[in-house]
């Protein structure tokens, strides 16, 4: 893909403002894309010490939950802070990200995004639009389906909440759970669970199409909490998944459109099964995690941190040459690995012993990951493993898994 030129304007420092919450966010990699692009990043986060403040020109503290945006432009305007793009790759903060947009006059301001944030707005448009005729309901009490998933109908990245209830005795009891953890007063979509295989779609999208250029399926998907589990295969390996892909990139391609929507990128998880129905999962307004990065990069020649980057800035167009994400490639596998307890994760074993072992191309431990609930995905390693058939590719996993060598240390008491 090729880089475009960005002129600031006469805004002053090029700052470009870079969104993290719990330590998340994609900060690196967009630091690194926008140094090369002489732009300064500006960290915006929760924790006074950030892991990737040391990364960024600026780091400017936000208690997101509790503050509001005139607090934050005062912070940025006391710093001389005149940003030129807003980069945002969490959910749970992309209502600040269209606000600060909207505020600065910046890219990503577009009403059809409003859509997007709530689970409830997308299956009502997605239905009214003849695009899906699945279940749902935003009121509990009125569910008559099951089994069925339950989960939050806005800010539920990283799997958090989800359950799938077979039962209107499991669902009031999930109802019950959240109330003790407090969060009773959380917005619920309760949705049909279509069996299936589960399977992700990323692509941009411009000038309202949405643009698939990479597609994996999840065979080892953990079915109660919805948490991805075992191994994610590119492409899809079998026809009515592969067939489900097509379906799904064609429907919201449609509700792209239909929203106006245009330099986003999008990661797409839907469902299908082998008689040919397709349902949409969610919709995430984001690159798939760390290890779709490169998955992505090798067959489309798209880097999507690069575009979402560019998107940021308004200047996002789409390489004459695209990929169909179906096609015949050689197997990769992504693997991410996930505390299954509370406290601190401890690695011992690093990013080069495991790029070492048979078929992996790339890794990503992330040491120190803290766990402070169980409710979310706690993924503290990510590898990408080649092979040339689908057993190969689990043995070798199996190799990267036995040689992994980590412990988690609980909390001090306090």
């Amino acid at each position: 893909m090729q880089a475009l030129k960005y002129s600031s304007g006469g805004r002053g420092l090029k700052s470009v403002l870079i969104l993290s919450k719990w330590n998340a966010g994609g900060v690196a990699p967009a630091v690194a894309r926008l140094r090369a692009r002489g732009l300064r990043p500006v960290l915006i986060s929760d924790l006074p010490d950030d892991r990737n403040r040391d990364t960024c020109d600026d780091h400017v503290l936000m208690d997101w939950d509790s503050e509001n945006l005139p607090a934050l432009t005062t912070r940025l305007d006391r710093r001389g802070i005149d940003p030129i793009a807003v980069v945002n790759m969490l959910e749970a903060l992309m209502p600040w990200q269209i606000a600060i947009a909207t505020h600065y006059g910046l890219p990503g301001a577009d009403a059809g995004r409003n859509v997007l944030l709530s689970k409830t707005l997308v299956r009502e448009r997605m239905r009214t639009l003849g695009l899906s005729g699945m279940r749902f309901s935003g009121d509990p009490a009125e569910v008559d389906f099951f089994p069925a998933i339950v989960k939050p109908a806005d800010q539920s990245g990283a799997s958090r909440l989800v359950r799938r209830v077979d039962e209107p005795a499991e669902l009031l009891a999930y109802e019950r759970y959240l109330t003790e953890l407090g969060l009773g007063d959380t917005r619920l979509i309760v949705e049909e669970y279509l069996p299936g295989t589960e399977f992700t779609v990323d692509g941009p999208v411009v000038a309202g199409r949405f643009h698939p250029v990479l597609a994996g399926e999840k065979p080892d998907l953990d079915e109660s909490r919805h948490h991805d589990a075992g191994i994610n295969l590119h492409p899809p390996q079998q026809d009515h998944v592969r067939d489900g892909v097509r379906a799904l990139s064609e429907a919201i391609s449609t509700l792209c459109a239909d929203l106006r929507l245009d330099q986003l990128w999008l990661h797409v998880e839907g469902r299908s099964t082998e008689d040919g129905r397709t349902e949409l999962v969610e919709i995430n307004p984001r690159p798939g995690r760390g290890m779709h990065f490169p998955a992505i990069h090798e067959p489309g020649g798209i880097d999507p941190i690069e575009a979402f980057i560019s998107m940021s800035l308004g200047e996002f167009t789409m390489p004459p040459d695209q990929v169909d994400p179906v096609g015949d490639q050689p197997i990769t596998g992504l693997v991410y690995v996930e505390a299954d307890e509370l406290g601190t994760v401890e690695i011992s074993t690093g990013e080069d012993d495991l790029r070492e072992l048979p078929g992996v191309v790339n890794a990503d431990v992330i040491n120190g990951y803290q766990v402070s609930s169980l409710e979310q995905e706690n993924f503290f390693l990510g590898f990408t493993v080649t092979a040339d058939s689908v057993s190969q590719l689990r043995a070798r996993v199996a190799t990267v898994l036995s040689t992994l060598d980590y412990r988690i240390t609980a909390q001090p008491q306090t």
